[in-house]
């Protein structure tokens, strides 16, 4: 699944995907936070999903459907990162020195280091809710760190879409 998320034209997909969605009235949004899930689970690109979701449906209606779906697929790679890909992520993350920093970092400071990471664009998104599943950070601080921290970021990549959509 990971290599073929990684192979296949995966912008294409999703795009395809959001299209798709904005013929499906109320339960758009709803599909978009739902395939915003799977989409960082599969390391799919977020940052189209979110400007989809700005273009299809406006600011507020296209933050909401955005910032649920990557909120809830970040707790779910975080998860699957600490338990049934935990090896996998291991191997992955072992490979970047950047991550032991965050690592050692996080044992001492996990809610601010976990809320400073989701300000910050320079770490990429999906292997990072990974990785942040094998520090020992707990489940309930990396999570609300989270919802916090990608507001900044998910408004602006909203408002962006939308003002593209607008054109």
């Amino acid at each position: 699944v990971v290599a073929g998320a990684l192979l296949l034209p995966s912008k294409g997909y999703v795009v395809n995907a959001l299209t798709w969605f904005e013929t499906l009235g109320p339960w758009g949004p709803v599909l978009v936070s739902l395939f915003y899930v799977v989409a960082t689970i599969l390391f799919l690109p977020g940052s189209i999903i979110t400007l989809g979701a700005g273009a299809l449906f406006g600011v507020w209606k296209g933050f909401l459907a955005a910032w649920i779906g990557a909120n809830l697929g970040a707790c779910a790679a975080f998860l699957l990162g600490r338990t049934l890909a935990r090896d996998w992520v291991d191997r992955k993350a072992s490979a970047h020195p950047r991550f032991a920093a965050i690592e050692n970092a996080v044992s001492e400071e996990g809610f601010k280091i976990v809320l400073l990471l989701r300000l910050s664009p320079v770490f990429p998104f999906n292997l990072l809710n990974y990785a942040l599943g094998l520090t020992k950070v707990p489940f309930w601080k990396y999570a609300t760190a989270t919802l916090i921290g990608m507001v900044p970021g998910g408004l602006m990549y909203v408002y962006i879409g939308s003002a593209a959509g607008s054109l």
